[in-house]
């Protein structure tokens, strides 16, 4: 955040968010944000496990924590252009905030669900960019471009585009086994 002192000694316009509708000053209706926010599927933890059991490393702790510092003022959503300047594609895509949650839940060690479709066809990751705009305006300093959306773009097609996997299904699979196998005490 931009703290006030630092500022020149010149007038300073505030103006409110462009991207949504305004109700009054600088009052806007981000409703659509919520919208989203229901459309993104929630934490699916493995069925054998009961709350309580769950059981992380600490590395796996710190490696989504970046993205829980998110205070949803929305500027991301804001600064988008694909959410500001292209009315049409608004309702097939999420925008950064929502990104990064997928990539929260994406990187959490015991979330069961494979959300890479729904970010492809439901929620446009594709339409992304990568401008870094959301990255530039986050007042809590997430790195929402590197360590979130272009992770994710990355995984959506690993899974939609391996040619491997066209031709030997599974494969992926049988390498994690043999892995795991292979590991001293297993």
């Amino acid at each position: 955040m931009t703290r006030l002192s630092t500022l020149p000694d010149e007038p300073v316009t505030v103006t409110p968010m462009r991207t949504f509708p305004v109700i009054r000053d600088l009052v806007t209706d981000v409703s659509f944000n919520y919208v989203k926010a229901q459309e993104v599927p929630s934490f699916a933890p493995p069925p054998n496990l009961r709350p309580g059991e769950y059981r992380m490393a600490q590395a796996d702790v710190g490696r989504s924590q970046e993205f829980r510092k998110c205070i949803e003022c929305w500027l991301c959503q804001d600064v988008c252009h694909v959410i500001r300047d292209h009315e049409d594609k608004k309702p097939a895509y999420a925008g950064p905030r929502f990104f990064i949650r997928h990539a929260e839940l994406d990187m959490h060690p015991l979330d069961t669900l494979d959300r890479r479709d729904q970010l492809r066809e439901q929620h446009g990751l594709g339409l992304c960019n990568i401008t870094k705009c959301c990255t530039e305006v986050c007042p809590e300093n997430i790195k929402i471009t590197d360590n979130a959306i272009i992770p994710m773009k990355e995984r959506v097609a690993d899974k939609r585009y391996d040619p491997l996997g066209l031709v030997m299904p599974g494969w992926r699979n049988r390498s994690r086994k043999e892995k795991r196998s292979s590991r001293p005490g297993s």
